[in-house]
Order: structure tokens, then C-alpha cells, then sequence
């Protein structure tokens, strides 16, 4: 995925004005990198951090061609930890799966084996929760049965956009490295496959626009019966 990142001090004034309700039009560029003082070219790619896991989560660990090591289903218990066969219990919170997998793979070179192969997948991910804000019939904060969700995805989460949706307008604010960045990408296009629909991550706030000509257009046909009876009552 590659996503386009706009700078902590945009975020500011452009994510939460979004949030408040995106009428007038972001600052984030669609299909554009925008970092003061120009903007770039081309999009920037940024390199995917992986599923933390957590507690309750379960993994699958692959050792290859060693049936006997590997584990279809091994649950994270709340301490943070998974029991591997000969390897006892290991701490994996707060790692990814192939953090886990090298610690894995070490272990086992240490002890047991020579050349060891080792491939962790996350199997349920009960610590992946996207936010989902703005424009949608059902905002709130989800938790995401699997580790792998797109934002077309998460927008159905919230049983899809309102009639007032800026189609246009949705931003997907992402935290890497202690600072918060965001993206601005275009529903319509990537619906049409004009546009990737990008991977959402761990945490990421997905926030659809307010669109005040809808808005007003909504106000307008509402106001028209009133309207007509008024120019009725004027004719009599």
C-alpha cells in the first residue's frame, strides 16, 4: 500500500476539522505527498508496520518439515505469553509475527535444530480495532475478527456512508513512531478501481466528510412544500 502522508502540524488543522465535519474541503491532497514546504511528485511509500499482538490473541507457528513443532492454534494468555512445544512458554506481546518467528527460529537453532524454518500467522487478532468516524450510519470502534482490513472494508463496518458523505473527503489518520499522520483518499475512485484501496493498520482512524452541498441541497428540497404553500396562500 502506499499511503500519502500529510505532516503532525496539518493533521491538526486539516483531520480535525474533518472530524468536526469536512464542509469546505481538506488540505490533504488526493493522490498526492504533501510535506512543507512543497509537495512532492509522487506519492511516498511507507513501510507497513505489521499486527502487534496482544493478549487473546491466537497464532498459527509453522516449523517446516517438523510436524511435531508446529501448532495449529496457540492462544496469547493475558500475561502476554504462547506455550511452543519444547520451547515452553514465550513472551509475544507487543511483537509481530516474524519478530516472533526469528525469536522462534533462534530458540529452536540454540537448541534442537539446525537451519530451523518458522512461519507465525495470526489466526484471531482480538486486538485490532479501527476507529470509524464521520459521515457513516454507524460510527463507533470495531474490532476486527482477522489481522487484514481495506478501507472499503472498514467503511462497511460502519454499515456504509450517509446521504451527506463527501465521497472525496476520507481520511485515514494513522500514529507511526509517536507522531500522527494522515491520508485523504476518494471512496468513488476506488470503488471504480481508479484508486488503491489501501490496507488499514492496528489503531488507524478512518474518518468519512460532511458534505455541506448535500447538506444544503437535503435543506432546500425539505423547504419546498412549505415553500409552495406559502406561494398558494399569496395567490388566494
Amino acid at each position: 500500500m502506499r499511503l500519502k502522508i500529510l505532516s503532525t502540524w496539518a493533521l491538526s488543522a486539516g483531520a480535525a476539522a474533518c472530524v468536526a465535519g469536512c464542509a469546505g474541503g481538506s488540505n490533504v491532497p488526493v493522490g498526492q505527498t504533501q510535506l512543507p514546504p512543497a509537495p512532492l511528485t509522487r506519492p511516498v511509500p511507507v513501510t507497513l508496520n505489521e499486527y502487534l499482538l496482544g493478549p487473546l490473541d491466537t497464532i498459527g507457528v509453522n516449523v517446516f518439515n517438523e510436524p511435531s513443532l508446529s501448532v495449529t492454534e496457540a492462544g496469547v494468555s493475558l500475561s502476554g505469553k504462547v506455550s511452543l512445544p519444547l520451547l515452553g512458554e514465550l513472551p509475544v506481546a507487543g511483537r509481530s509475527t516474524s519478530e516472533v518467528a526469528a525469536m522462534i527460529t533462534s530458540a529452536l537453532n540454540a537448541r534442537y535444530l539446525r537451519n530451523a524454518r518458522v512461519a507465525v500467522s495470526v489466526e484471531r487478532a482480538a486486538n485490532f480495532t479501527v476507529t470509524i468516524d464521520g459521515e457513516v450510519k454507524k460510527p463507533g470502534v470495531y474490532q476486527i475478527p482477522g489481522a487484514r482490513l481495506t478501507l472499503l472494508q472498514a467503511v462497511a463496518l460502519g454499515e456504509g456512508v450517509t446521504d451527506l458523505a463527501k465521497l472525496n473527503e476520507v481520511l485515514v489518520i494513522r500514529e507511526i513512531d509517536g507522531k500522527r499522520y494522515a491520508a485523504r483518499f476518494d471512496l468513488a475512485q476506488i470503488r471504480a478501481a481508479q484508486m488503491a484501496d489501501p490496507q488499514i493498520q492496528q489503531s488507524d482512524i478512518v474518518v468519512v466528510g460532511y458534505s455541506r452541498a448535500a447538506a444544503l441541497t437535503r435543506v432546500l428540497i425539505a423547504a419546498l412544500p412549505s415553500a409552495a404553500a406559502i406561494f398558494v396562500g399569496l395567490s388566494n
